[in-house]
């Protein structure tokens, strides 16, 4: 049983989801972390222009004059006197800007309160992922267990066509020798028709336990499945004050609310300090400059520190902060309600396990008496002693109470595997 469970959690398809959502968890508590980090990237542009808004420059006009003064004076014409008049483009031609930025978050609650929730998030899919896994051990036991009892009814039903077969046989010996009518022999038949049916029925359970059983496993549906030998339960009534506050501490689904409910008491941090600013640092280094020349000229680099402080956004953040307060409200109340139905489902675990074992107890003594009752009931109908009414309620009573005993036996382990599950053992 313990090697198909564990079989189970490795190969279950909804398990394997169940895994992968924890590791989705885990990705994004890993991509909050990476934002305390500075952001580090390599921005280049290149402009080419023609046209648009332009300015005149008179530089002919201004300069030509003096520098003519400036030659007369000196008797020489060490001055240009043939300057043209400028028209310049505003857009720039021909122009770049290749810059490495960095930018360094230096304040930002946002990034600290978003990590943190990022955090309880991953608790809350750690324990999804092992509620789902208690659920799982607990489903595929309990389909271990209704295989074999279907299994064993069916052997059951089988001992009991043997019984209304040789009855048949007896019936046409009574008639061949004209001590009973013919009716007894189409009362046995009527019978025999009935059991078959019965076994049809179980046979039939036993495909579909069995199928359902490899689903669960992630196998081919009509593999076999290897029975072991069958133990009682050694399930001892505990106090169920302990009971219950062992299920509370160990059940995942509570831990589950938990990390949800501490993920928001982040995000009502975040929410309600939504007044601090946000300061960062940003850095700029490369080159600027008509052409690509790369060289000293063009060399630059510019540190500014940046700082964002949202003042007044129309109550947006005043409301979030309520909103998330509600959210959080609705999700402890539902913590109570989980932690209330747990104690009910302790006490209704527990108090059905000890029902079916008095109920297996029960059925094993109506079992004892049901086959010394058939033993003797049979003996006296090969003597003709008894009617075959009587016979066959107590065929009837001999199968009925194999089959409960059977039902009862295994009824026990699956509530014994209910309650394990409820204490997430």
């Amino acid at each position: 049983m313990d090697n198909y469970v564990q079989e189970g959690l490795k190969s279950n398809r909804q398990f394997l989801k169940k895994q992968l959502e924890t590791k989705v968890s885990f990705q994004d508590k890993e991509i909050a972390k990476g934002q305390f980090y500075p952001t580090i990237f390599l921005d280049a542009n290149y402009t080419v222009s023609n046209g648009g808004r332009t300015i005149d420059i008179p530089l002919g006009d201004l300069f030509n004059p003096i520098h003519s003064n400036l030659n007369n004076l000196n008797g020489n014409n060490q001055f240009p006197t043939n300057l043209n008049n400028v028209n310049e483009q505003f857009l720039p031609n021909n122009f770049h800007d290749t810059k490495v930025r960095i930018v360094q978050p230096i304040l930002n609650s946002s990034i600290y309160y978003q990590y943190k929730a990022s955090q309880s998030n991953l608790s809350a899919s750690i324990a999804k992922e092992e509620a789902y896994k208690n659920q799982l051990k607990f489903e595929i036991t309990k389909a271990y267990y209704n295989y074999h009892k279907a299994l064993e009814n069916k052997k059951i039903l089988d001992s009991t066509k043997r019984i209304i077969k040789d009855l048949e046989r007896v019936n046409s010996k009574f008639v061949k020798y004209d001590i009973a009518t013919r009716d007894i022999i189409y009362n046995s038949k009527s019978q025999l028709f009935e059991i078959e049916a019965q076994i049809a029925s179980a046979t039939r359970e036993i495909n579909t336990s069995k199928m359902f059983f490899n689903v669960l496993l992630n196998r081919d549906l009509n593999d076999a499945i290897i029975s072991e030998e069958y133990n009682e339960s050694s399930y001892v009534s505990n106090d169920l004050q302990n009971l219950e506050e062992q299920a509370i501490n160990n059940r995942s689904d509570v831990k589950v609310l938990e990390s949800s409910i501490e993920a928001f008491d982040f995000q009502l941090k975040k929410d309600k300090n939504y007044l601090i600013p946000n300061i960062s640092a940003v850095g700029d280094f490369g080159y600027q400059g008509f052409g690509f020349q790369f060289d000293k000229n063009q060399e630059y680099f510019l540190v500014s520190v940046n700082l964002n402080w949202p003042i007044f956004q129309g109550n947006k953040n005043r409301e979030t902060y309520k909103k998330s307060q509600f959210i959080k409200s609705q999700l402890e109340y539902e913590l109570q309600d989980l932690m209330n139905t747990i104690k009910l489902q302790v006490n209704t675990a527990s108090l059905q396990l000890v029902e079916e074992q008095k109920v297996y107890e029960a059925q094993e003594a109506n079992l004892e008496s049901a086959k010394e009752s058939f033993k003797i009931v049979m003996s006296k109908y090969k003597q003709q002693l008894i009617p075959l009414v009587e016979f066959n309620e107590a065929r009837i009573n001999f199968t009925n109470a194999q089959l409960k005993l059977s039902i009862a036996k295994y009824n026990i382990k699956i509530a014994e595997a209910n309650l394990n599950r409820t204490l997430q053992l």
